[in-house]
């Protein structure tokens, strides 16, 4: 008689405990939303200030500040009913997102800017176009930090963004700076009109002043050294003082994405999709009036 009694109290025992868990997962995740969706904005200053006047309130008390307490007491009075007004954006912004099914979006992991990609592509892009116009190339990829006693000039500093169109008018003949090396460093281009020390090693005939150099770089260093030649507009590849050539450019991409492209990692999980269903039941007014126009 009494087991049946027992297991039903011990049940009853737990359901406060699993509501109480609930609960608070509920309300952690509606924080977690609520910080995703205004982190990016200049809101996320204004909670960090709120939450900094609360902690000094809340230390005043336990120290007996009388007063710096009653300020302090009236401040966040003032701030609570301000909030609405100063959140009124982000809360229409979430309430959009819940209506339409995308609040779950939130929870996706940030997808960080992959400014190395950006900058490869941009690399390989000016290659192709300097190789196409036999513009002679001389470009440095720095991977641990090149010492500059190694060079024979260090050149001008740029500190500039890696694009295609600054390394095409670095590289045109009749600018100042053509005729040196572009150091890129962090894919930032660092320097250019860089002197390289040449190699010992004696190349090929066909093989000029430019592809000495960029032996002479890589082998003191673990750079690697990108190489057009003037003449013939190939390229080539330099690496611990040898030279790989001729390339085509689909060849020294494939050789570089091995070296610097990064596989992006397996979602860890699936957000549902709501918004399919919340369409079907709330169609668009837009929707609505094109099928009538």
């Amino acid at each position: 008689m009494n087991g049946p009694l027992e297991q039903l109290s011990g049940e009853l025992a737990l359901r406060p405990l699993i509501i109480s868990i609930l609960d608070w997962a509920a309300v952690g995740l509606l924080l977690y939303l609520a910080f995703q969706l205004i982190r990016q904005t200049r809101t996320v200053w204004l909670i960090r200030g709120f939450l900094i006047l609360s902690g000094a309130f809340f230390l005043s008390n336990l120290l007996g500040l009388t007063t710096l307490n009653f300020i302090l007491d009236k401040i966040l009075i003032g701030v609570a009913v301000a909030v609405p007004v100063i959140f009124q954006p982000e809360l229409r912004r979430f309430l959009e997102q819940l209506g339409r099914g995308e609040i779950f979006t939130l929870l996706k992991p940030d997808r960080v800017p992959d400014f190395e990609k950006e900058a490869l592509d941009e690399l390989l892009d000016a290659v192709q176009d300097l190789s196409e116009e036999r513009t002679g190339a001389l470009i440095v990829i720095e991977q641990s930090p090149i010492d500059d006693r190694l060079l024979q000039d260090p050149g001008d500093t740029m500190d500039a963004v890696l694009s295609k169109s600054l390394l095409l008018t670095i590289f045109y003949p009749k600018t100042r700076l053509h005729d040196g090396a572009v150091l890129v460093r962090d894919w930032r281009i660092q320097s250019a009109s860089v002197i390289l020390p040449m190699s010992t090693q004696i190349p090929a005939r066909q093989l000029g002043t430019r592809h000495r150099a960029a032996m002479g770089i890589t082998e003191q260093t673990d750079a690697l050294c990108i190489v057009v030649s003037e003449e013939t507009g190939s390229i080539s590849l330099a690496e611990r003082g040898k030279l790989q050539r001729p390339l085509t450019v689909e060849q020294l991409a494939e050789a570089l994405n091995r070296r610097y492209r990064r596989d992006e990692p397996p979602s860890v999980f699936t957000i549902p999709a709501l918004g399919d269903w919340t369409r079907k039941l709330f169609p668009a007014s837009s929707s609505q009036s094109g099928n009538n126009d």
